[in-house]
């Protein structure tokens, strides 16, 4: 089952605070390199950011959303899978983009 937005919310300012519990896939490293984003400006989107999309169940039954935050004079959107786990919930950022 997904999660509400606020639920989402509380999710994403809990994982800022636990950076081990926020996953880069490889995909998002790339798109990071390419777009010239930073580490910090994806862990501001946890902390400071608006969702703009979502949250939603995937294919795979996780919970996707898109939250976007302007940091650095730049709008920056990251794509998140929250999932739950038995032993703890953690997010996979997906991929990344500017505005």
């Amino acid at each position: 089952m997904c999660l509400t937005e606020i639920e989402a919310r509380h999710k994403l300012r809990e994982f800022a605070e636990d950076t081990s519990k926020i996953k880069l896939s490889k995909h998002v490293r790339e798109r990071m390199k390419e777009r010239c984003i930073s580490l910090k400006q994806i862990i501001c989107c946890f902390e400071h950011g608006d969702i703009t999309e979502g949250p939603y169940p995937d294919t795979r039954g996780d919970c996707k959303l898109n939250v976007t935050v302007r940091t650095a004079g730049e709008y920056i959107t990251a794509t998140v899978v929250i999932k739950g786990e038995e032993d703890g919930d953690f997010s996979i950022v997906v991929t990344t983009f500017k505005e």
